[in-house]
């Protein structure tokens, strides 16, 4: 679904020049779930920003379905979510989920029913008609990923969404977010930036550890904990070994 190869992203820094990213390689499979993790500034987000076409790479080849970022960007293969919702604060809840269809030129009836469908996935069915300031964060965030999510695309990108929340809200969204991500009739492929170990091991089907800037992706973890995973699932003890051998992997770098 995705490819990096030899991945570099440099970026101009005064009079000389910063590197973001160096030789990245990492093949991520349809509806995978792939969590990065890392120091800050090592390049987590710039690697999404170049599958989003939000960035362009300074040196080796990218592709998203078989295609550049660009042309994926061009066909609406994914959707993004940021820490912030960035929600319209003059648009009710429904029409910021029907934006993107609204920009794509879809008919009013048809975008509605899409948004209405959406709002029940993300459990906002009874807030449609509400505006952004009268939902708290995890509400918000909820509405963002349902947007994300409005035309339907084949991967998702999720750069630190539950970063701003307290603890129980966060885990409830990781809980929600894999309720959806479960729920149609396909998975999509998401790329999860996240700050936090124990959030990367409770979402991920794969961790992906980079090393301090210039970013590199030195392991990639694989997480076998059962599918469906529920609020239990962390306090099975494999997922805490599994943690602990994720923290292992960021101490060696």
């Amino acid at each position: 679904m995705i490819e990096f190869d030899r991945v570099s992203k440099i970026f101009p820094s005064g009079a000389g020049s910063l590197t973001a990213l160096h030789d990245v390689n990492l093949r991520v499979a349809a509806g995978e779930f792939i969590a990065l993790i890392g120091p800050s500034g090592c390049g987590k987000s710039t690697l999404i920003r170049l599958v989003g076409d939000l960035e362009q790479p300074s040196s080796g080849s990218l592709r998203v379905r078989g295609k550049t970022p660009r042309q994926a960007r061009l066909d609406h293969d994914y959707g993004i979510v940021f820490q912030s919702p960035v929600l319209y604060e003059w648009r009710s809840i429904r029409k910021n989920v029907e934006l993107p269809l609204e920009i794509m030129g879809q008919p009013g009836p048809t975008r509605r029913a899409r948004a209405d469908e959406l709002l029940h996935l993300v459990g906002l069915s009874d807030f449609g008609d509400a505006y952004p300031h009268q939902l708290s964060g995890g509400m918000q965030q909820r509405a963002a990923i349902a947007r994300a999510l409005s035309f339907e695309p084949t991967i998702l990108l999720m750069d630190e969404p539950f970063g701003s929340l307290d603890e129980i809200t966060r885990e409830r969204m990781q809980v929600e977010l894999l309720t959806i991500w479960d729920g149609g009739p396909q998975r999509t492929t998401v790329i999860f930036v996240t700050h936090s170990i124990p959030e990367a091991v409770f979402l991920a089907d794969r961790v992906a550890v980079m090393s301090p800037r210039p970013g590199r992706i030195v392991q990639l973890v694989t997480i076998d904990l059962p599918r469906p995973r529920s609020f239990e699932t962390r306090e099975d003890p494999r997922f805490f070994a599994l943690v602990s051998e994720v923290r292992a992997r960021l101490r060696e770098e």
